[in-house]
């Protein structure tokens, strides 16, 4: 039985895959932009800091990315060690950042971004799935019971979440636009003195993700994919968005330096 769960658990699910490589593009054409405007100071894309893009479409845009985040970990084995490996990511895109910023002087650092934001969010809904779950499951008890548990974790999921996205549209205005409390850096300020590259702050996002995670365990209770038409002509022309979004993680680390470097050679080259 345990077998099985875990085969279900780890089955591609072709329309979470598809939305989260949509997000990602999304967010890649953003960090293009940005690039061009203020790495490489060309006169260029002045829309992006416009309030309907920058505080409407960005805020949707990573909404989405941690909606289908949650939604994921219905279907990972040991959402505590995938949180893990995020931990390290997380740290890893920190470092490299800091080394490129040190050695060019003008990329910024990256001190807490999304992907620092699912790296939190992952631990915190394991210790959830703990809580509500996995303590009782290891104790044998009935399936009656386990349902119990598992809908007032839903239950817990859905309050939280909406708490932390009402917090996060609360807290952000009144913070303080730079600091050096790692606490605020956390809640989306700027790292005082140093050029802060792609901040995000953990509220509402973190909301967004718990919120995910209900979605996951309600729409996908059963494992299965709601769209099971894989051999459509649509599928076929989406698979090079549903490969992103099945490397998310390796295209997240290496879309900006593969960016920076295509658009060094091209300024290089004089196109612009």
């Amino acid at each position: 039985m345990e077998k099985e769960q875990g085969e279900i658990k780890r089955k591609r699910i072709a329309e979470i895959d598809f939305l989260r490589g949509f997000a990602l593009l999304l967010m890649i054409w953003h960090h293009a932009m940005y690039d061009v405007r203020y790495v490489f100071h060309v006169d260029a894309f002045a829309f992006q800091d416009s309030y309907w893009f920058y505080d409407i479409g960005r805020s949707v845009i990573l909404a989405l990315f941690l909606l289908v985040s949650g939604v994921s970990t219905r279907f990972s084995a040991n959402n505590l060690m995938r949180g893990r490996r995020m931990v390290i990511f997380s740290a890893l895109a920190t470092v490299l950042s800091a080394v490129l910023h040190v050695i060019t002087r003008w990329t910024g650092v990256i001190f807490f971004n999304v992907i620092h934001v699912i790296a939190f969010s992952t631990f915190l809904y394991a210790v959830i799935e703990h809580l509500f779950i996995v303590r009782y499951a290891n104790a044998s008890n009935s399936s009656i019971d386990m349902e119990w548990q598992k809908a007032k974790m839903i239950g817990f999921l859905i309050a939280f979440g909406v708490l932390a996205v009402i917090l996060g549209y609360v807290i952000i205005p009144i913070l303080p636009e730079e600091t050096l409390n790692p606490l605020f850096v956390m809640l989306g300020s700027s790292v005082a003195g140093v050029d802060t590259l792609d901040q995000l702050s953990l509220l509402p996002y973190l909301g967004y993700y718990l919120l995910g995670a209900a979605i996951g365990q309600t729409l996908y209770a059963s494992g299965e994919p709601l769209w099971k038409n894989e051999k459509s002509r649509v599928y076929s022309i989406s698979l090079p968005v549903l490969f992103m979004g099945r490397n998310a993680l390796a295209v997240y680390l290496l879309h900006q330096p593969i960016l920076l470097a295509v658009l060094w050679v091209l300024s290089k080259t004089g196109l612009f």
